[in-house]
């Protein structure tokens, strides 16, 4: 460890230390000589075949990755700076996220509540569909996908993503780290397509409210998605509900639409008087429907950190939620007042 921490790549990076290491690589805290930033640099691992690794295929995977990303510019989207090589092995250097996934924030508060799920599944879905109109589909939306930063939710890791629909191209994921989170289609062996990527974000907003995917998973694959068997309805949703079983249909041709999806969450953002706009942009960018009602005058004005309904209290509590850990560092700071600014104090 100690050699990698001293390890320069490119004569330009300094390793610092790894903080995330999953089947797609390992993810490095690094510092840019060049520019005197800090950036987070993953380490892209070989698929094998035999014993043996397939460096043409790590190459192409790697490509893939920095060229989906890198074509795409927006605030739900990790921002990729540089793909190089050095020594044979292959690292993609991306912008260095301060936060906790979707994943680990469910595992410290238990779910989230329906106003904050639905903040979070705003601002993830106005990043998928800025993907999707660029022709990009993400192929593994899942929540260790997804960083929540003090003020943004990020998607992450493109490795998989179809570039341009590239034939060339493996789309395969591993199903022991994504099979719960995969569209029925794709486990039964189709292709990528953005309806896929639908059904991904339905499940992963779906953990959020619920605490645990939308399938159990006894092994690798959820059988009952394979069989053709709905999800359990979501039974803490609220609001939330219609979307994610809309979401969740088995059938491609039946599931909600990404503008569905948007209007809807937009909705449920206004009833709950949160403003529906992304970071950097304003309500009247994006879409609504026509006369919705019961919007906070808030709404119409840019979106800045976590969602706090109006007359909230957060002292250490949210409304329909029991903390399992009262002492959890990132649950929010005890206040006396409800606070409409400001998000929870997630690193």
């Amino acid at each position: 460890m100690a050699s990698h921490a001293r390890q320069l790549l490119a004569d330009r990076y300094k390793l610092l230390t790894p903080f995330r290491r999953d089947g797609g690589g390992i993810m490095w805290q690094a510092h840019d000589l060049r520019l005197k930033r800090d950036v987070a640099i993953k380490e892209v691992q070989p698929p094998y075949r035999v014993d043996v690794a397939d460096l043409p295929a790590a190459r192409r995977q790697a490509l893939r990755e920095a060229r989906s990303a890198a074509r795409l510019s927006h605030p739900a989207v990790i921002t990729v700076h540089d793909l190089l090589e050095d020594k044979g092995r292959l690292w993609i250097v991306t912008e260095l996220l301060q936060g906790l996934t979707l994943g680990d924030t469910v595992r410290h508060l238990g779910r989230l509540p329906v106003h904050w799920a639905a903040w979070v599944g705003f601002q993830l879905l106005s990043g998928v569909r800025h993907a999707h109109t660029m022709g990009v589909v993400h192929g593994d939306i899942r929540p260790t996908n997804v960083m929540l930063t003090e003020d943004r939710v990020v998607l992450t890791d493109f490795g998989i993503a179809a570039f341009d629909r590239d034939p060339a191209g493996s789309t395969t994921v591993p199903v022991a780290r994504s099979g719960a989170y995969l569209a029925p289609e794709r486990l039964r062996g189709k292709g990528l397509a953005p309806s896929a990527d639908l059904w991904s974000f339905g499940a992963t907003l779906y953990c959020g409210v619920e605490g645990r995917p939308p399938y159990p998973t006894m092994g690798p694959l959820p059988a009952a998605a394979l069989l053709g068997r709905e999800p359990e309805p979501p039974r803490r949703a609220g609001l939330l509900r219609p979307l994610i079983e809309g979401l969740l249909r088995h059938d491609p041709e039946e599931r909600l639409t990404t503008d569905q999806a948007m209007h809807m969450l937009v909705d449920v953002l206004r009833r709950q008087g949160i403003p529906a706009a992304a970071p950097g942009r304003t309500a009247g960018e994006l879409p609504s429907r026509t006369g919705a009602t019961g919007a906070h005058p808030s709404a119409h004005s840019p979106g800045h950190g976590w969602p706090v309904a109006p007359g909230e209290l957060t002292s250490g509590g949210l409304y329909g939620v029991d903390p399992p850990r009262r002492d959890n560092p990132y649950w929010p700071s005890p206040t006396t007042r409800p606070r409409r600014h400001g998000p929870p104090r997630l690193p």
